[in-house]
């Protein structure tokens, strides 16, 4: 290794391979690096593609790898991408023979099976779904070696953070080792799904339909790494030391396997604190769920400490926030947090906060793509890493120090709460979803009594508050 990914793979006691990159210029340096260098294959999974030079530069460099022998896949979200008019460039890397794959496409899916029960409802759930079920995930693998992961997608704003006033705040980790081969696997298992996907969808069938069929093939790790055995196959030992950090990979595929993996997880991380959590992303909408248990770790002593946009910052994101509600309907959840002893810190900064990262006591964190929302709860395709280190847990908490310098408390005697109090809302049916040991005595209620929410517009606005 050269003095560089030397520099890169060493963090701190000099043996643990995860880096943290806790600006877009941090992260976008080793990305255009990693890129640069990549001999054998790049796969790429993205939420978002700006439709500016970062993006511009990036699609380029992936044609000129494509044309000297490296293999390129990506997976991305089709319908939030044709918000940012991208299409024209996503089909000149297909005309290049990358393999591309549209999560989710506009055009699917919509036909009346008239074999079903109540075919019109189906075409209401279908609608439905297409505004709710979205390929959120954030992360870059090359060469099998080397995994960037978190929170920004691909453009100028991401790419600029640390560097120009408005672009956003976000974080991304650099990992080398096991866990890469492990994020190998989930972005293989993805784009066989999809191209499978591909070709039953011609037969009139619906998506729900299609990944129920196919979970066994889905979950069959042994089938992917035996097609793809080259990519398992050249991990170098001298890297295959994460194992040592505890760094784990977790995927949230609540449509493709029917599991709420990563919600499962921090809600029981969430039960068994005792001293401190800290988290933060673009907008706080907590499900019922999470608001009960982080006031109830709250009550018991735990510090809880939220970061999120504020009312200025906000307005950064798509639309002006969609004209105003993203802050608007995150407000409707203030209320039963800070009644309770959670803290809210608002960002100052003109760009938005992005990251998301969680520090759960002295010994855990998580960064990905998740968010504090319902769309990341129930209905998004996340991924995390999970850390178990307390150097890399500090490391971490500090960053979180040097954020809130750029926040404002909420004062709960000062604030101006909306009439609305969202956690008076019923509650979604997807809470049913929810692993028994997370439920509380209210959810286990409503789920019993089928006390479901009919729709919900903070679903629907979301994944658009992501770009």
């Amino acid at each position: 290794l050269n003095e560089y990914w030397v520099s890169l793979l060493t963090h701190r006691s000099g043996e643990e391979p995860i880096r943290l990159l806790s600006s877009g210029q941090e992260s976008y340096e080793v990305r255009w690096k990693i890129l640069s260098n990549a001999r054998s294959s790049i796969h790429l999974a993205t939420f978002s593609f700006m439709k500016d030079k970062t993006t511009r530069k990036l699609f380029d460099l992936l044609k000129e790898k494509k044309k000297s022998g490296v293999d390129v896949r990506i997976i991305y979200d089709e319908i939030v991408n044709r918000t940012t008019f991208v299409g024209g460039w996503i089909r000149e890397l297909q005309k290049e023979g990358i393999e591309v794959y549209g999560y989710n496409s506009i055009k699917d899916g919509w036909f009346l099976d008239f074999n079903k029960k109540h075919p019109f409802r189906w075409l209401k759930k279908i609608a439905k779904r297409k505004l709710k079920q979205h390929f959120h995930e954030k992360y870059l693998i090359v060469d099998n070696q080397h995994l960037i992961i978190g929170g920004n997608n691909w453009g100028d704003k991401y790419a600029f953070g640390g560097i120009e006033p408005k672009a956003w705040r976000d974080t991304d980790v650099y990992i080398t080792g096991e866990t890469v081969r492990d994020v190998q696997l989930q972005f293989l298992r993805d784009c066989e799904m999809q191209k499978e996907w591909s070709i039953q969808k011609k037969k009139r069938m619906y998506y729900s339909d299609f990944s129920q069929a196919y979970l066994s093939t889905y979950q069959n790790d042994e089938g992917v790494i035996s097609k793809y055995s080259e990519l398992f196959s050249n991990i170098p030992p001298v890297l295959n030391l994460d194992r040592k950090s505890n760094i784990s990979f977790m995927a949230h595929k609540p449509y493709e396997e029917n599991e709420l993996k990563l919600t499962n997880y921090f809600l029981n991380e969430i039960i068994n604190s005792n001293s401190r959590i800290y988290w933060g992303c673009h907008g706080i909408r907590p499900p019922k769920i999470f608001t009960e248990h982080l006031i109830a770790a709250a009550n018991r002593g735990v510090k809880v400490v939220l970061i999120t946009n504020s009312k200025m910052s906000s307005k950064t994101l798509m639309a002006g926030g969609l004209l105003g509600w993203m802050y608007k309907e995150c407000s409707k959840h203030f209320k039963a947090l800070l009644e309770n002893g959670v803290e809210i810190h608002e960002w100052q900064k003109p760009g938005a906060f992005h990251s998301k990262s969680l520090v759960v006591d002295e010994d855990m964190v998580s960064i990905g793509s998740y968010n504090i929302a319902s769309g990341s709860a129930f209905n998004h395709s996340e991924s995390n890493v999970i850390v178990k280190n307390k150097e890399f847990c500090n490391e971490v908490f500090q960053q979180f120090k040097v954020d809130l310098k750029s926040c404002v408390k909420l004062d709960i005697g000062k604030y101006n709460f909306p009439k609305e109090n969202a956690f008076e809302r019923k509650i979604q049916e997807r809470n049913d979803m929810l692993s028994d040991e997370v439920l509380t005595e209210s959810i286990r209620h409503g789920i019993q009594k089928r006390n479901f929410e009919e729709s919900s517009k903070d679903d629907f606005f979301d994944v658009w508050m992501e770009y």
